[in-house]
C-alpha cells in the first residue's frame, strides 16, 4: 500500500546526507578562496572577532563600539570587491542549502516543509514500478506496427492512422506542456495502448522537470482520498498527506484505469472535486479509461462529463487488442 511505502522512506537520513554534502561543499569553497585570496580569510576572521566582542560586551551589560556596524559593512564591501574582481559570483561563500526555506532541516515554524513532501513523492516514484516502466514505455518505444491499416466500418481513419495522429498530438502536448495546459481523456477498449500512451506523456513531462503524480483509480480513491478524508487514524492521515496534497498540486495528475474502482457516491463527488479544482488552478489531469463517453457520464454524472468535455483533449483509440496481436507474433 502507498501508506506503508511512505512510512518506509527515511527523510531524516536523507536530509542529514544533504546537510553533510552541502557543508563539505561549503568548506571546500572556503579553503579554495582562502588559499587564493588570503585577505578574504583575514576579513572573515576580523568580522567574526568584532561580532564576538560585541556579544560579550552585551552579556556583560557594557556598552559596545558605536562603530561596529560600520566596521563590518566596510569589511564586507572590501570582501565583495575582492571576490568579484577575481571572478567569484555573489554568495559563493554563503552556506549552501538545497532548500533555503528550511535550510535542509525539513521543518519551518514547527510545520513540515514543502521540500520534505516533494522528497517523499520523488522517492515514492523512484521505488515504484513506474520508474522502470517509463524506461520501457515511452515515445521512443511506442510501436504503431500493431495497429491495423484497414479502415473499420463507420470510421474515417484506420486504427494505424488514428494512433499515429494521437501519438503526434501527445508529443506536441508534452512539448508545449505547462501551467494552463488542457487535460486529456484517453478512452477505448482494453488492450489498445491507453496506459502505454499515458506513460509516454508521463515520462515526457517528467523529463521537462515537472512533477507527475501517477495513480490507478483504485489507489486514488481507496488509498489516498478515502484514507485522508474518512480515516480516524491520525497517523495514517499525516502519512498520506503529501500524496493527498499532490493530487491537487502536482503539475500533472494521471488517473489510470478510471472505472476499475469500486463505485460509490464518495468516488463520484471526489472525482468532480479533483477535476474541477485542478481546472480552476490550471493543473492539468490525464485520465485513461476503458469506458466510452456515454458510460463515463452515466457513472460519474453529467457534471463531471461536462467539465471534461469543456477542458480536456479527447483521445480515442480503437482497433484490435494489441496484447493479443503481440502474443501471436
Amino acid at each position: 500500500m502507498i501508506t506503508k511505502e511512505i512510512e518506509n522512506i527515511d527523510i531524516s537520513a536523507h536530509l542529514s546526507r544533504v546537510r553533510n554534502r552541502n557543508e563539505r561543499l561549503h568548506q571546500d569553497r572556503l579553503i579554495e578562496v582562502y588559499e587564493k585570496l588570503p585577505r578574504v580569510k583575514e576579513i572573515d576572521t576580523e568580522i567574526s572577532r568584532i561580532g564576538i566582542r560585541e556579544v560579550r560586551l552585551r552579556l556583560q551589560r557594557k556598552e559596545g563600539s558605536s562603530t561596529y556596524k560600520e566596521d563590518i559593512r566596510k569589511l564586507s564591501e572590501e570582501k565583495n570587491r575582492l571576490m568579484k574582481s577575481n571572478g567569484y559570483p555573489d554568495g559563493y561563500l554563503e552556506p549552501i542549502y538545497d532548500c533555503p526555506i528550511c535550510q535542509d532541516m525539513g521543518v519551518v515554524d514547527g510545520n513540515t516543509c514543502n521540500c520534505v513532501k516533494k522528497l517523499r513523492i520523488e522517492e515514492l516514484y523512484k521505488r515504484s514500478n513506474l520508474h522502470n516502466l517509463l524506461q520501457r514505455e515511452n515515445f521512443d518505444t511506442f510501436k504503431l506496427d500493431y495497429y491495423s491499416r484497414t479502415i473499420p466500418k463507420g470510421m474515417k481513419l484506420s486504427p494505424y492512422d488514428n494512433a499515429s495522429n494521437l501519438l503526434n498530438r501527445a508529443k506536441t502536448y508534452v512539448r508545449d506542456f505547462g501551467p494552463g495546459s488542457k487535460g486529456i481523456l484517453i478512452y477505448g477498449n482494453t488492450g489498445l495502448g491507453k496506459t502505454f500512451l499515458s506513460n509516454c506523456i508521463a515520462k515526457g513531462v517528467l523529463d521537462k522537470g515537472y512533477t507527475v503524480l501517477y495513480l490507478s483509480a483504485n489507489e486514488l480513491f481507496e488509498e489516498v482520498m478515502s484514507t485522508y478524508i474518512m480515516s480516524k487514524n491520525i497517523k495514517d492521515k499525516v502519512t498520506i498527506e503529501p500524496i493527498y496534497e499532490y493530487v491537487y498540486n502536482s503539475d500533472l495528475l494521471i488517473i489510470d484505469d478510471l472505472g476499475t474502482e469500486v463505485m460509490s457516491s464518495f468516488v463520484k463527488s471526489q472525482l468532480f472535486e479533483i477535476v474541477n479544482k485542478r481546472i480552476l488552478t490550471e493543473h492539468p489531469t490525464l485520465i485513461n479509461t476503458n469506458l466510452d463517453l456515454g458510460t463515463v457520464q452515466d457513472r460519474y454524472t453529467e457534471r463531471v462529463m461536462s467539465r471534461i468535455a469543456d477542458n480536456f483533449n479527447l483521445y480515442t483509440l480503437y482497433g484490435d487488442d494489441i496484447r493479443y496481436i503481440k502474443n501471436r507474433t
